[in-house]
């Protein structure tokens, strides 16, 4: 479990949003699917 959530920690770093916290992109991308979408698109 401790890799998954590493992984969802690094694509979330990985966004390029600055405005949003990291907590605040994690919570976006559970309650919105376009967000996660969006996040995992961009993807480096």
């Amino acid at each position: 479990l401790a890799v998954l959530r590493r992984l969802a920690l690094n694509i979330a770093r990985a966004h390029p949003d600055t405005k949003i916290s990291l907590r605040g992109k994690l919570k976006r991308a559970a309650w919105d699917d376009s967000f996660l979408v969006d996040m995992l698109l961009n993807m480096r």
